[in-house]
């Protein structure tokens, strides 16, 4: 079964990774047409790792439900058969 509340979670880690990639530049850290700082370098890295396993456990999730769905439809379909 999956979960609204998991799904929801994926969402905050995505929203979060996507935060740290824009974060050096929205920010103002990382100046514009300068050599990358360490530290921006690691927000982005982070980041896209974040936001990559957020999107790819959400879609999992996703793909999870809509196979439910399809069997519990199955099913219906099944046992209404004479």
């Amino acid at each position: 079964m999956v979960n609204r509340l998991a799904l929801t979670g994926l969402v905050i880690i995505f929203v979060a990774g996507a935060w740290l990639v824009a974060a050096p530049f929205a920010v103002r850290y990382q100046p514009a047409g300068a050599p990358w700082t360490g530290a921006a370098r690691m927000d982005v890295a982070v980041g896209a790792v974040l936001a990559a396993a957020g999107l790819a456990g959400f879609l999992a999730g996703l793909a999870g439900r809509v196979r439910e769905l399809y069997a519990e439809a199955g099913q219906r379909a099944g046992s209404g058969r004479s």
